[in-house]
């Protein structure tokens, strides 16, 4: 069940606050799941003045846009989070104190191969490699065409006006993911940290 705009519901009706208790505490026995949605996280935009425990025990809190990215900032005391979290647009969000990434762009027309095998043997199901943004593909071309440099943002920045208005932090976060989805490696730490291809 989704309630929009929480706030409005609390405001104009009188059992908004039982229900969402109710709910919070006793729905996942009967397999009754809320979404109450609201522009900020305080107790009583849900109608649980003086109840927060509630709010933090009961619900996941997704953080999404500028609201996740102030959240970084501000009480993570995590600026690379945050450029982490900008870097990535709508794809990019906090629940809780996690960061997450979803992307939808394909959603719906993902295929599963299955490729042939000659025996009776297990057969491997490999679901196809999700496609890369624009600024992932640049630094993987460069890598092939630069194989066992290491890329620096510093370089990249100079190499193509793709990057322009990027700052050295952000480029070192899609460093950072590309290796993590095992496309290349990263090398050193901090503003040291590269990038370099490998197979």
């Amino acid at each position: 069940m989704i309630a929009e705009e929480f706030p409005i519901l609390v405001d104009e009706c009188d059992h908004a606050t039982t229900w969402i208790k109710r709910h919070a505490k006793r729905g996942r026995r009967y397999k009754q799941f809320i979404c109450a949605l609201a522009q900020n996280d305080t107790a009583e935009n849900f109608g649980l003045q003086g109840d927060k425990d509630t709010l933090y025990s009961c619900f996941c809190l997704v953080r999404l846009g500028q609201f996740g990215r102030d959240y970084a900032r501000t009480k993570l005391k995590d600026p690379q989070l945050e450029q982490w979290l900008k870097a990535g647009g709508k794809r990019r969000f906090m629940v809780d104190d996690c960061p997450c990434e979803l992307d939808l762009s394909n959603w719906g027309t993902t295929t599963i191969a299955q490729p042939e095998t000659s025996g009776g043997g297990n057969e491997e199901v490999q679901e196809q490699a999700k496609p890369m943004n624009e600024f992932e593909q640049f630094i993987l071309d460069w890598g092939q065409q630069h194989p066992g440099e290491v890329l620096k943002a510093r370089i990249l920045l100079q190499a193509s006006r793709l990057f322009e208005g990027m700052q050295s932090d952000e480029v070192r976060i899609i460093f950072a993911s590309m290796a993590d989805k095992g496309l290349g490696e990263v090398e050193g730490n901090g503003d040291r940290l590269g990038w370099r291809w490998s197979k």
